[in-house]
């Protein structure tokens, strides 16, 4: 059992001898030193690393009408009690709460006339299909797709510590890989909200009483033990534990991996930047989007992140005033941040819930907003999009989408496309039929 604990210091298990590291680092070449060179070459590895997905799922569906999609000329009983405020770009407005996103609207784009599922679930978000079970279903979730950082992690097969997918506050059911196999499930952070990030630190420290040459040991036994195996017709869940064992040691031999999720290693000013200390209703949207730049940066591949709160049938605006600031500072950083580091070009971000909210207002209690699957929206900055614009259009109470919907497939058609992946691609499911990533795969216009 591995034990959570701090970050082990010590160096790494040595890859070069100290006289061979001494040599190079002496060594020039034309003049330059092996610093130069190294700098070189992180640069080269910038510019030819795939790209990223961060996916901030806000459970519950938020009000479009009440923060990117408002219509303030509309009859009282619709538009609420919030205002638009202009952004830095010339007719895009955002709910007065969102000030912060209001400065770096040219960096984002709006995608109004979303339509999400009538069911109640992440689902759509994650995988770009509705939930579904077949009432005969003999293997539980037959009938459901795998999530889109569950298809990456096929797809990349990195073989670093690194995991491919990471999911901040996992949501059960909704980011899970089903037919692609339990290899490809995500690295779930465990949710501790009393120490500051580092909950996803346990169990990742070496125990006192194992050595580092005892750790290379245990590996290569398993890796051993794994080429055995290969001979065999193995079942997948043991495939999966065996890939799970293997992913743990890496992890706990990675002092880059465990540095990863410490948000701790960030300054008192990046981490207040982000919004420490606006935590509001349970909520702490700036913990999560930090660690989710700082995976990212690691080489991570697809990092999701929920918050919670936004299923507004009772108190909506009271609710919206106590959850938008500490989100609006968040995303602000986020997006800011991965842009000062020259990540943006390089990491789609995606945020929304499963559908929008009823434009009249009054549900369970008179000032709150009911499911609204015929409209929401949908947010996206980075990963080479078209930003700076709104794209769809709602009619003037936010009740119907003038035009063409915005659709789950066509935004997952889009972010495969962004992320170097074939949407038209098949893989077989439990039951051996080839089931394709998207079926309708028209990517949402204007974006790319």
């Amino acid at each position: 059992m591995f034990r959570f604990g701090a970050v082990n210091s010590a160096p790494c298990i040595d890859l070069v001898s100290r006289r061979g590291f001494l040599r190079a680092g002496g060594a020039t070449v034309g003049g330059l030193t092996l610093a130069d060179l190294l700098r070189g070459q992180a640069q080269a590895e910038s510019n030819t690393r795939p790209k990223s997905a961060i996916l901030i799922f806000l459970s519950g569906a938020p009000s479009h009408l009440d923060m990117y999609d408002m219509k303030p000329q509309a009859p009282v009983e619709y538009r609420g009690e919030f205002s638009p405020i202009q952004t830095n770009v010339s007719g895009i407005e955002v709910c007065e709460l969102m000030p912060k996103q209001a400065q770096i609207a040219d960096k984002f784009t709006i995608l109004r006339g979303f339509q999400g599922g009538h069911l109640h679930t992440g689902n759509e978000f994650f995988s770009g299909y509705p939930w579904q079970e077949s009432p005969r279903a003999s293997i539980p979730g037959e009938s459901r797709r795998p999530a889109l950082g569950s298809v990456v992690s096929h797809q990349r097969r990195a073989n670093s510590a690194i995991p491919a997918y990471v999911s901040i506050r996992g949501m059960h059911d909704w980011e899970r890989p089903y037919y692609l196999g339990h290899e490809h499930e995500p690295f779930r952070i465990a949710e501790n909200s009393s120490n500051h990030g580092r909950e996803s630190l346990a169990n990742m420290t070496r125990p006192k009483d194992v050595s580092r040459d005892r750790l290379s040991s245990r590996r290569d036994l398993l890796r051993s033990l794994d080429e055995s195996r290969r001979a065999l017709d193995f079942h997948a869940s043991a495939r999966a534990i065996d890939a799970f064992q293997g992913r743990a040691l890496e992890i706990v031999a990675s002092s880059k991996v465990r540095d990863a999720f410490d948000i701790e290693q960030e300054s008192p000013q990046t981490r207040s930047r982000f919004g420490e200390g606006m935590e509001s209703m349970g909520q702490e949207p700036w913990k999560w989007l930090l660690q989710a730049r700082r995976l990212v940066e690691a080489g991570v591949s697809v990092v999701t992140a929920c918050t919670y709160g936004w299923d507004t049938h009772r108190t909506n605006f009271q609710t919206l005033r106590k959850l938008l600031p500490s989100l609006d500072q968040a995303v602000h950083a986020l997006i800011t941040d991965l842009d000062d580091r020259g990540l943006l070009d390089d990491t789609v971000v995606m945020m929304g819930g499963e559908f929008g909210r009823t434009p009249r207002i009054g549900d369970i209690t008179p000032d709150g907003r009911g499911h609204w699957p015929q409209a929401g929206f949908l947010w996206m900055a980075g990963g080479g999009i078209r930003t700076g614009q709104v794209v769809g259009q709602t009619d003037d109470r936010g009740e119907r989408v003038i035009g063409r919907p915005i659709s789950a497939q066509n935004v997952h058609t889009s972010l495969y496309k962004l992320l170097g992946i074939d949407p038209s691609m098949t893989f077989p499911d439990h039951n051996g039929r080839p089931q394709y990533l998207v079926e309708r795969r028209d990517p949402v216009a204007g974006l790319l």
